[in-house]
């Protein structure tokens, strides 16, 4: 009996210990959790727990926090909305070129997405050779290209494009094209003309072989560029993405390497953190620049999300670099092709759009990760945490604010919400009741004024 019991005992002592060790991790990491997908292709609507999508590639993000996906084999813009609903937003869902009312225009393979400033959304429509738009009052329109892949500049609607993927916006309206097979960036200025940007040369097609060369506007030298992504200062980010590079366009139209090394071509590219210059990527389709200079990269083939940090380092920001479909922290998550991405700075958190998994997936960003100037605040705490039932919630203000806690699954689905209105400087609590919620990972979102803080909370069963 004796043996038995110690038996016993020593089970559950290494139980206890690795959920010791599992918590810690928790704390200390990201954790990575599916948005909207099932993981197989379809096309669905409704919640995000069912919603279905067929190879999604770009996205973009609204002020209020909706969400803006090219579904490229839908062939449709879909919607997921704050509410965690997902519809169409336009599109028919067949493959086609139609201009009009959104919900009858259509589109084939729309690839990357930009929003501007009044609400419209700007297309990069693959397969149809064109640039679309999407107006505020859904209303599709043809903003650029004849239809018929080639290279060709001048008046907008007889320019030529050679499969046109990554799309962006400068704070003038001047609209920015990641001409994949022509290997340029493209420019489409404000009165309808289309000229070569960055980027040259005389070898054009589907699966030519491009080059690489940093030099100024048309003396630089791309590998079919891909998506683009674009700062403060009108300085381009291009995933460049058979350079296994990430490039940057300066206003003055010099271009530059800003992180990745190797041989070109679909067999070029690696895998090494470390120093940008050092760094390798592999099929890099996707980047996306913040607001305090970190660079975000889909680096496809090595199935990560890669961090390009303001100090010139590259580091693994989630995946295991094995192909998968499995969330939770950063280091154990896997992939299947991660491309666009889009940070939400309202709940600090970093959506990525899992191509083969036909999902969105979201990365939840833990305090210290070095992704300095983000709205954050350390004058929260939970406990106790682990919990079974409830929890407190306890934050300091150091000045009069109003304070919103919001409440997550690890599925990014809104469960609660505390609105406690304009408080003095000083300690609070507030208490959390989660009886009737399954043991499991929530997320509290801590806002007060224009700070953010997100915790993560372990309920057990």
């Amino acid at each position: 009996m004796r043996s038995s019991i110690k038996v016993q005992f020593g089970v559950t002592a290494i139980l206890m210990v690795a959920f010791v060790l599992f918590t810690n991790m928790l704390q200390s990491q990201n954790y990575v959790s599916t948005y909207a997908g099932t993981g197989s292709s379809g096309f669905v609507n409704g919640d995000t727990s069912v919603a279905s999508f067929n190879r999604p590639f770009g996205i973009c993000i609204d002020p209020e926090g909706n969400l803006y996906l090219a579904d490229a084999y839908n062939h449709c813009i879909r919607k997921i909305g704050v509410d965690g609903q997902v519809s169409v937003y336009a599109g028919t869902g067949t493959a086609g070129y139609l201009d009009g009312p959104a919900d009858e225009a259509k589109f084939n393979q729309p690839i990357n997405i930009v929003l501007d400033e009044d609400g419209s959304i700007y297309v990069s429509d693959f397969i149809n050779q064109r640039i679309r738009k999407i107006s505020a009052d859904l209303q599709v329109t043809t903003i650029a290209g004849s239809g018929t892949a080639g290279l060709q500049n001048g008046a907008a609607s007889q320019a030529q494009f050679n499969y046109p993927r990554g799309i962006c916006l400068d704070d003038t309206g001047n609209i920015y094209i990641g001409d994949s097979w022509n290997h340029r960036i493209r420019k489409i200025s404000v009165d309808g003309m289309v000229s070569d940007w960055a980027g040259g040369g005389t070898v054009i097609g589907v699966q030519s072989v491009g080059d690489y060369v940093d030099a100024s506007d048309t003396a630089a030298r791309f590998y079919t560029p891909c998506e683009l992504s674009i700062d403060q200062s009108n300085n381009i980010f291009v995933a460049d993405a058979y350079n296994h590079r990430i490039r940057k366009i300066d206003p003055d139209r010099m271009v530059t390497t800003v992180a990745g090394s190797g041989d070109s071509g679909p067999d070029g590219g690696g895998f090494q953190n470390g120093a940008s210059d050092t760094a390798q990527f592999k099929v890099p389709t996707a980047c996306h620049v913040t607001l305090d200079g970190t660079i975000f990269v889909g680096d496809g083939s090595n199935q990560r999300v890669r961090k390009i940090g303001v100090d010139q380092m590259v580091s693994t920001f989630a995946g295991t670099g094995e192909i998968g479909f499995e969330d939770g922290p950063d280091s154990l998550a896997t992939f299947d092709f991660p491309r666009g991405s889009v940070y939400d700075y309202n709940l600090n958190r970093l959506y990525v759009v899992d191509y083969n998994n036909h999902a969105v997936r979201i990365i939840h960003i833990a305090s210290g990760t070095g992704i300095s100037d983000f709205p954050n605040t350390d004058q929260g705490n939970i406990y106790p945490n682990p919990f079974i039932q409830n929890t407190n919630i306890e934050y300091e203000l150091k000045n009069p604010a109003q304070v919103h806690i919001t409440i997550y699954t690890q599925h990014g689905k809104q469960i609660d919400i505390i609105v406690d209105e304009l408080q003095q400087q000083g300690k609070y609590e507030v208490q959390w009741k989660s009886e009737d919620l399954p043991g499991g990972i929530y997320f509290c979102v801590l806002k007060t004024g224009s700070e953010i803080q997100t915790m993560k909370m372990i309920k057990l069963n």
